[in-house]
């Protein structure tokens, strides 16, 4: 696979935790607990290789050096520069806006470009392993952002932002809900390592998507879906198998897809990737 910066060497598969709230961890950590120490805690008890940390929380520097302590790789989540720029405009009008006004849209953007810039910076220098840009562009039926735009206005900025990254050496990851494919070649070609994405898409899903972005040398994030980890303990052993399954045939960092907002969803979870280390 290409991109070896964001695969683990080790024997088992490799696990994180991605955009997983701290008062989702109250089983995995102690109580009364910082949001810092409570995510730490988590990735011991699931022996987790990494975890993400956004770069707005108040305790991120803090979330960073514990993590690093603890031997879990650290990877820095910043805010991508169109969904502000869409919030501004009310989501519907901002979508219906790159499709009538992409130059507005894309100054816009242009503007909001050397914050993130510091932030990533600011996480590189923190000791960061790995950036993650956040940019939903999708659902669970396709793009919401339209391809075009995606393509020809967002891409070539966010290839700004991975530059700054891959100048010290850190690769970046794209997060993303939904079912991305169209945009795979447009990720790759501005220099993503990977994708954190699927968050939405059923197993079968992401299946789908993880096949289409390995065969171009993408590295995926995710895996454990959601939608099944809500279904209970046999459906959430279930998916571990197959999460397990299609973690051996390289390529698969196996993580949370960014959905899980309360304890049972996270024992389940748990349940599921001790599936997966079975499989």
């Amino acid at each position: 696979m290409a991109h070896n910066a964001l695969l683990f060497s080790r024997t088992s598969l490799a696990f994180g935790l991605t955009f997983v709230p701290a008062e989702a961890l109250d089983l995995l950590s102690h109580h009364d607990v910082e949001p810092a120490q409570a995510l730490v805690d988590a990735c011991r008890e699931l022996e987790a290789d990494f975890a993400f940390v956004h770069c707005c929380e108040q305790w991120s520097a803090d979330a960073l050096e514990l993590l690093l302590n603890a031997g879990v790789t650290p990877f820095w989540a910043v805010d991508g520069p169109l969904w502000p720029v869409l919030q501004e405009y009310g989501v519907t009008q901002g979508l219906r806006a790159t499709l009538t006004r992409p130059d507005e849209v894309a100054a816009r953007i242009d503007g909001r470009i050397d914050t993130i810039v510091e932030q990533i910076r600011h996480g590189v220098g923190l000791g960061a392993r790995a950036i993650v840009i956040a940019e939903d562009l999708a659902g669970a039926q396709g793009p919401l952002v339209a391809p075009d735009f995606a393509i020809e206005v967002l891409f070539p900025r966010m290839q700004r932002l991975v530059g700054i990254a891959s100048a010290a050496g850190v690769p970046c990851v794209l997060h993303s809900d939904g079912d991305i494919r169209l945009l795979l070649g447009a990720i790759l070609k501005a220099g993503f390592s990977g994708v954190h994405a699927g968050g939405g898409l059923d197993f079968d899903g992401f299946e789908r998507l993880f096949l289409a972005a390995r065969k171009m040398g993408l590295v995926v994030i995710g895996g454990l879906q959601t939608v099944e980890l809500g279904q209970g303990f046999p459906k959430a052993t279930a998916l571990g198998s197959q999460a397990g399954i299609l973690a051996a045939l390289g390529g698969l960092l196996l993580a949370d897809d960014g959905g899980l907002t309360e304890p049972l969803q996270v024992a389940m979870l748990a349940a599921a990737l001790m599936a997966a280390r079975g499989a």
